[in-house]
């Protein structure tokens, strides 16, 4: 058994971030969530509390740095200094690169590198003063190969796990973790409906790479998991 952490998570409201919660959670981990819909956060709230958990879900846009630096500091207050970070927050959008807008583009880029760069500033100083932490980035496979119509996602995601990439080497002396993991085909609703109906038994069920981080997290002083490819045994969906 680990002993109780406290976990912030981004994009809590769904998919991979809201698996999260509920695995840390029931592993005994203490958890704040951040994300943008207050409804799915108190449903959230509500189903780790009846299960014995202890959470906070704030509503919060990560990015935006007031928000950001308010919703943590009073998750932290109540919770404890943050241990672990998840970067998850992720939106996307499916579209030849010269029907990508700039405006689509630039909501890509912001919540997906602008966000995590926002909230990792807001909890890094913490982790570098008491000498450990551990910054777990859901980057995407997107940003180690090429999917067509997904110009903007791939930019970000790669644009990601490079930032992850500098600032890994520049806490690497203060005992601060940085690990980028790179997953395939996760079935969340990130994934339009007609795809994750011709897919889903080949996707990876979000419960399970929930699972996975969890294990990924109780890794030894020892050691740092410092890239995790995770895909499907089918590797790319033939979309």
């Amino acid at each position: 058994m680990s002993t109780s952490r406290t976990i912030l998570i981004t994009g809590v409201s769904s998919g991979i971030g809201r698996s999260l919660a509920v695995e840390f959670a029931r592993c005994g981990d203490r958890i704040v969530g951040i994300a943008r819909d207050r409804r799915l956060l108190k449903a959230l709230e509500r189903e780790i509390r009846s299960e014995g958990g202890d959470g906070i879900m704030l509503p919060c846009d990560v990015r935006q740095e007031r928000q950001v630096m308010n919703a943590i500091k009073r998750g932290t207050s109540v919770l404890g200094p943050c241990d672990i970070l998840v970067n998850n927050a992720g939106v996307t959008a499916f579209g030849n690169f010269l029907a990508t807008s700039v405006r689509s583009f630039d909501e890509i880029l912001d919540t997906n590198l602008k966000g995590a760069m926002i909230v990792t500033r807001a909890v890094l100083p913490s982790m570098v003063k008491h000498k450990k932490g551990t910054i777990i980035n859901i980057v995407s496979y997107a940003a180690k190969t090429v999917y067509q119509g997904s110009s903007a996602y791939s930019a970000a995601k790669a644009g990601l796990a490079g930032m992850m990439n500098v600032i890994r080497e520049e806490v690497r002396s203060s005992g601060v973790k940085v690990i980028n993991v790179y997953p395939g085909a996760v079935l969340t609703p990130m994934w339009s409906p007609k795809q994750r109906a011709l897919f889903q038994d080949t996707m990876i069920p979000s419960g399970d790479f929930a699972r996975m981080l969890y294990e990924l997290s109780l890794q030894p002083a020892s050691m740092t998991v410092e890239e995790l490819v995770v895909r499907p045994p089918i590797g790319d969906l033939r979309v």
